[in-house]
């Protein structure tokens, strides 16, 4: 009878454990931030983000060197965290919302969205970054 009544005690807190709800998000690493030079999967365009607002640069010459903030395109677009998250907005009432995971520490963001197609992601890397240390 003792043992039924630890097997039921322990089946019962099983059951309680696994039916617990987190409301806290998920971080992928919480030290990291987007604040930085990013470059695109293409190697071919930087991705400045800065007080909240995201420049983007291309390649002033060939081999990869990018200019500065005065160098970006114009239509810089505003940019927040919500958890995990990077929000982009888009235009006046459009947004594109990715999940941010980082790596190599901090140097290795990807980023991934719901796509028409599927699941659309990319990987970038911080500038100054020697990718071939972290694969």
């Amino acid at each position: 009878m003792r043992q039924f009544l630890f097997i039921a005690l322990i089946g019962a807190l099983l059951i309680v454990v696994s039916c617990k709800k987190d409301t806290e998000p998920v971080v992928s690493n919480p030290s990291c931030s987007i604040e930085g030079r990013w470059i695109d999967p293409l190697g071919n365009t930087l991705y400045e983000y800065k007080d909240s607002l995201r420049y983007t640069i291309y390649q002033t010459t060939p081999g990869g060197q990018f200019g500065t903030i005065a160098d970006a395109i114009p239509g810089q677009k505003k940019w927040w965290m919500e958890g995990d998250s990077l929000v982009l907005k888009l235009g006046s009432s459009r947004y594109a919302k990715f999940l941010a995971e980082f790596d190599c520490n901090c140097n290795r963001m990807k980023l991934t969205a719901n796509c028409l197609t599927g699941i659309c992601s990319g990987i970038y890397w911080k500038e100054g970054f020697d990718t071939t240390t972290c694969q």
